[in-house]
């Protein structure tokens, strides 16, 4: 575990592997931990960096109220990069974590050779939008706890998830995102033909056992956009950490064509 000094915070990141470099993105309230399951299968083609987002876990802020932004994300990622190598890599994002991906890609065109972007949940997308309002989830949060607002957004997420009783640690990363990263990931629209003309190869990724959940099929129309067609993976919006065994091949299949 590595500590990288960034503007306005600390981020602590892993670095495993030789080969490639292959930047792993984690989503929403989740951190490095999130890749443990299938970091190590992708270490053995590719140089591995998993971490914690800024005011996730382990990485922390100079100011926890400070406004969050996808461009500051974005150039997390990319200072962690560069922190490793200079070469055109590979990111692997997750959920929300595309957003900043996308990001990247737009502002950086040529530093990422090849993207990943599982179920990216851009679901302004679509015809029927799933009912989460950021601010009801903030009222939410305040009147009733942390567990109430995410057992809230997981319904209508369409995710399986018990916030009955929650550890910690994760507690402290879902208030996390409920005030700071929801709407910011929410309101955040790709600028899809810059990302066409980018030069980047950008693949994006389904669970072949999400479908109808609204980041799925989100992801679906997002491909669309971006004039390509969708790749399935198996498992659902967590497949790469449920069944890494069977994720991981296709993964490194995809960023090696």
């Amino acid at each position: 575990m590595a500590v990288l000094d960034v503007p306005g915070a600390s981020l602590h990141h892993t670095v495993t592997g030789s080969g490639p470099v292959l930047l792993c993105i984690p989503g929403g309230a989740a951190d490095s931990g999130m890749f443990a399951p299938i970091a190590g299968l992708l270490a053995e083609q590719h140089t591995v960096i998993t971490y914690d987002p800024r005011g996730i876990s382990r990485s922390t802020l100079d100011d926890p109220d400070e406004e969050q932004r996808i461009e500051v994300h974005a150039d997390d990622a990319l200072r962690l990069l560069d922190s490793v190598s200079d070469e055109p890599a590979a990111i692997f994002a997750s959920s929300g974590g595309c957003m900043q991906a996308f990001e990247l890609v737009t502002r950086h065109p040529g530093r990422v050779r090849t993207l990943v972007a599982h179920e990216p949940p851009l679901t302004s997308l679509l015809e029927a939008r799933p009912d989460i309002d950021p601010d009801e989830l903030l009222a939410i949060h305040r009147e009733r706890g942390i567990e109430a607002a995410m057992a809230r957004f997981t319904a209508a997420a369409g995710f399986e998830m018990d916030a009955g009783a929650l550890p910690p640690g994760m507690r402290k990363n879902m208030e996390f995102f409920v005030v700071h990263l929801m709407k910011m990931i929410g309101d955040f629209t790709p600028d899809y033909e810059a990302l066409k003309a980018s030069g980047t190869r950008i693949i994006v990724g389904v669970g072949k056992e999400s479908a109808g959940q609204p980041a799925h099929e989100a992801a679906v129309l997002a491909a669309g956009r971006l004039g390509v067609e969708p790749t399935y993976f198996p498992g659902d919006h967590g497949g790469f950490a449920a069944e890494a065994a069977a994720f991981a091949p296709l993964l490194r299949e995809a960023l090696d064509a």
